[in-house]
């Protein structure tokens, strides 16, 4: 029997709650009685109500039934109200006062700004003005309760981002709207813009401007709202033109150094041929080869011409080689071709040595040499930046489940991912097996951690299919930033050991490093 009342007060409290009822007594002891009374557990309590009920004379039996009477409270108040009604004129008159009390709240109501309770309003007076049946009432009743149990008000929630605003009353709300927006925010602003600026203006070719570039830094780092002073803006207008012109003139320099190089080159084969007796077949077949060269991605036209001009000279300039360069052809020609597979070979070398050929992002080598670059920039000019590791979650099960080629594709279509959602200024490396480090410069911690939630989310959500099966794939991620670190090293391991103690926490998510912790 006990554990049969714990049944029927746990169905009940559910039941309250379902039905978003208040928690009072009279509502327990309604839906408890009503629960015991499905389960046929008779229960002394709720019976009394239907005990003094059987008493009534038909009459008042009658009048009874016309109630949803529940409990001897409800019996109580019934019984109170009948002695107290004098006649059924006074009934009407208390039904026709609830009635126009029930029109001014809803004409209150009609003039608050919520267009679902005003609309309801509108259509619970025309009910009332001209439909006025139980029916009808009940209808009007069923829909206030549906606007009250599905009513959101969350959506007020995002002017949180906006600063501390009164959602309680709509004048105190207003209110504090117009304050933020005749807030003046220019000094964040300016905060924010003078690392963006400091950025573009680090030199590009011509590094005799490190000097001018560290004092204009050094003042926007101090006193971002100087971008505001017609000095500073004046200032950084006269840094950019002089580092064009000095960018033009380092360009020039270096096409002056090409040309006198070509021109050394030309005289030096010319003085060969002299004293030699080159074919003019192999000397056409030089040409021929040079004037299959593009160089229009270098933008040095000059060079084609000058390469060309040099085949022209070996044509016309030919004389027969010496004997000892005809016994050494063959010689030749095999070190012509083991140049030519080196060449090739060192090509594929190059690439292999800055791209990851499988997840077709930036290999450990290439990544060192960016984060290096990013340390430097740190270094001279404050430019802070943030590191995010991340890491497969359970990839060794993934191959050993459905083979590495599946493993392979997994690891390929992650890197994709990556490379779709960073910035242009972003890089992102395979720092070893399953394991990816992407660099945010100009990031803090709380928006690098805001990108990795977002790469976290995409891969979870992510369709990886192989061989028409569902991979359910998750990344885990360790974040750190620089400044909040002694050393670039330091930001790297604690980028690690935030993504270890994510692994550690269940996995498949993000925990970045604060300066508090010790690893």
């Amino acid at each position: 029997m006990a554990s049969t009342i714990n049944e029927i007060i746990k169905e009940s409290l559910e039941t309250i709650k379902s039905e978003h009822l208040n928690l009072t007594p009279d509502n327990y002891s309604k839906v408890f009685c009503k629960v015991a009374k499905q389960k046929g557990v008779i229960i002394e309590d709720c019976q009394k109500v239907d005990k003094y009920v059987k008493k009534l004379d038909p009459n008042s039996l009658a009048d009874l039934k016309r109630f949803n009477i529940s409990s001897v409270d409800e019996l109580l108040s019934f019984f109170v109200a009948k002695l107290n009604r004098i006649n059924e004129g006074d009934s009407i008159k208390m039904v026709n006062s609830l009635a126009i009390l029930s029109k001014r709240v809803l004409q209150a109501i009609s003039l608050l700004h919520d267009s679902k309770a005003s609309k309801l309003a509108h259509a619970s007076l025309e009910r009332l003005d001209f439909h006025q049946n139980i029916q009808s009432i009940d209808l009007i009743k069923e829909k206030w309760f549906d606007f009250i149990s599905s009513y959101d008000d969350s959506y007020l929630k995002k002017l949180d981002i906006y600063g501390q605003i009164n959602k309680e009353d709509l004048e105190l709300m207003i209110r504090d709207i117009i304050k933020l927006l005749n807030k003046d925010n220019s000094s964040e602003l300016y905060a924010s813009l003078a690392p963006l600026i400091i950025a573009s203006l680090a030199p590009s070719i011509a590094s005799s401007m490190n000097d001018d570039l560290a004092n204009i830094s050094y003042e926007l780092r101090n006193s971002p709202e100087s971008l505001g002073s017609q000095a500073i803006q004046k200032e950084i207008r006269n840094f950019i033109a002089k580092r064009i012109e000095l960018d033009k003139a380092e360009v020039q320099k270096k096409v002056s150094t090409l040309d006198k190089l070509l021109d050394e080159i030309n005289k030096k084969i010319v003085d060969l041929i002299n004293n030699s007796n080159l074919s003019n077949q192999q000397v056409r077949d030089i040409k021929a080869d040079l004037q299959n060269i593009n160089f229009s991605q270098d933008s040095f036209e000059s060079m084609h011409t000058k390469l060309v001009k040099i085949a022209s000279s070996l044509e016309n300039e030919t004389k027969s080689l010496s004997e000892k360069m005809v016994s050494d052809q063959e010689t030749i020609k095999k070190l012509h071709m083991k140049v030519a597979k080196l060449e090739s070979a060192l090509t594929v070398a190059k690439q292999e040595v800055k791209e990851d050929y499988l997840t077709q992002v930036a290999t450990k080598r290439a990544l060192s040499d960016e984060l290096a670059r990013a340390e430097d920039a740190f270094m001279r000019y404050k430019l802070d930046y943030t590191l995010c590791f991340l890491d497969i979650d359970h990839f060794k099960i993934v191959n050993d489940t459905y083979g590495h080629e599946a493993g392979d594709v997994i690891l390929s279509t992650v890197g994709k991912i990556l490379k779709k959602y960073i910035r242009r200024v972003d890089f992102v490396g395979r720092y070893g097996g399953e394991e990816f480090l992407v660099i945010l410069p100009s990031v803090d911690t709380k928006q690098g951690v805001y990108f990795a939630e977002k790469i976290r989310g995409i891969v979870e959500q992510y369709k990886f299919l192989y061989k028409n099966e569902r991979i359910n794939v998750t990344l885990s991620c360790g974040v750190s930033q620089r400044s909040l670190v002694g050393s670039m090293e330091d930001a790297v391991s604690q980028a690690d050991a935030m993504l270890y103690k994510a692994k550690e926490s269940g996995r498949n998510r993000v925990i970045p490093f604060a300066p508090n912790e010790i690893s």
